[in-house]
């Protein structure tokens, strides 16, 4: 590998930032953030090293009729989901979005399924921790005061 791809690295950073910002605007118990970092794994995994037998599976449910059915029923599902929780749904969109692209400019750099998961993977927690770190140390000081100002969140 030459070079990291600097432009991509950074959005997927901040769009790590934007949803570890949003969790603490919204005081989300530790056991969200636990979350939040399976997430990241699980996205890490599924974008590289599990693509194959994801891409395989998802095409085994076009093989027939009974696999048409499920898949309308599960986008007709995941559009019920999307209407009604749409600010946290695009959090979701905008890391999967940065990751793809991250995924696509380590594709054209020849750089390996276990070395991509690495990366996308370790550039992900890096976004959550400098979210959890930067809201710490800017709100933790005022929370005597009381004063919330809400930096990362829209």
């Amino acid at each position: 590998m030459k070079q990291l791809p600097w432009l991509s690295s950074l959005l997927l950073i901040l769009a790590y930032m934007g949803f570890g910002a949003l969790l603490h605007s919204r005081h989300s118990p530790d056991l969200f953030w636990w979350l939040a970092i399976g997430y990241a794994v699980l996205e890490s995994a599924l974008l590289t090293i599990v693509w194959q037998p994801l891409r395989n599976f998802l095409l085994l449910g076009f093989q027939s009729d009974a696999g048409y059915t499920v898949m309308a029923l599960m986008s007709a599902s995941l559009a019920v989901v999307f209407v009604a929780w749409i600010q946290i749904f695009i959090y979701f969109l905008v890391m999967l979005a940065a990751a793809l692209l991250l995924r696509v400019e380590l594709l054209i750099r020849n750089v390996g399924n276990s070395l991509a998961f690495i990366i996308i993977l370790v550039l992900s927690l890096a976004g959550l921790g400098l979210s959890r770190l930067t809201t710490a140390l800017i709100f933790a000081p005022m929370a005597e005061t009381k004063t919330v100002i809400n930096l990362w969140t829209l």
